[in-house]
């Protein structure tokens, strides 16, 4: 019996505002929660981007479900929180737009955010590749595919250190000039991960070359099963729906309402 054990994003559709932000509710993390291994994508909305720089004289407008930054002469940055289930790859990021202001771009990122500590500072690091959309030619859009591993403790700066990090969705609007420049969303393509087995078998009977290995490293990993006995698997064996019942109860952490 089974014993218990690159650099991107942005917007979309939202309310009508003008000059500063103020009064406007606060962003909350634009999340995915769906399950299997297949492509999903993750449309990102105008209304959870705060305008990071806002100031006299410039002025945001979605009344028609597209972000416009009217200014001639500054950069409009905005940004939003983003959360994906925990070791999620994206694999491409698309910018939706309208363009009409000649040398006018939008230009969009991924970021991570990284936690401070005793030793280090906070950071910023960009971790998916730029997406730029210039075309003064109307409505667009622009991909840019990658691979990127979502995951909240990960060495994102490359000094060979595990750091805990947030993400955060970013885009830059240059000056306008004349014509319109303007976002109407963001949508991030991703797929969850069986993550990669370690090279020391947990069970005796399936060893790093069972066609099924990486899996069942990975329920064992992670609290699902704990095997048929202490250092086996069991994997040809017949499963009841009792033991079922504890597979997808612990890997889906079902629950009851209080």
């Amino acid at each position: 019996m089974e014993k218990s054990a690159s650099r991107a994003v942005l917007l979309g559709v939202g309310l009508s505002v003008s000059t500063a932000l103020i009064g406007q509710p606060k962003a909350t993390p634009a999340a995915a929660e769906s399950f299997g291994l297949d492509q999903q994508a993750l449309m990102i909305g105008a209304a959870a981007f705060q305008h990071l720089n806002n100031r006299s004289g410039s002025e945001i407008d979605l009344s028609d479900g597209y972000l416009t930054y009217t200014d001639e002469t500054f950069l409009g940055i905005f940004v939003a929180p983003l959360s994906l289930p925990s070791g999620a790859e994206i694999v491409a990021i698309c910018t939706f737009f309208y363009d009409t202001a000649p040398g006018a771009k939008v230009t969009t990122y991924l970021e991570a955010v990284k936690m401070a500590n005793e030793s280090n500072p906070p950071a910023i690091v960009p971790v998916f590749g730029v997406i730029e959309a210039d075309t003064d030619s109307g409505y667009g859009y622009a991909c840019n595919g990658g691979s990127y591993t979502f995951l909240n403790w990960k060495d994102v700066d490359g000094d060979a250190v595990q750091e805990e990090v947030t993400h955060r969705l970013r885009v830059d609007m240059t000056e306008t000039g004349a014509g319109r420049l303007a976002l109407g969303g963001v949508k991030v393509i991703w797929r969850r991960q069986v993550s990669p087995p370690s090279d020391l078998p947990i069970f005796d009977d399936v060893p790093p070359d069972d066609a099924a290995y990486a899996f069942v490293q990975a329920l064992a990993t992670s609290g699902i099963t704990a095997g048929c006995s202490e250092d086996n698997f069991c994997p040809d064996a017949p499963l009841t729906r009792r033991q079922m019942a504890v597979f997808l109860a612990k890997a889906l952490g079902l629950h009851w309402p209080d």
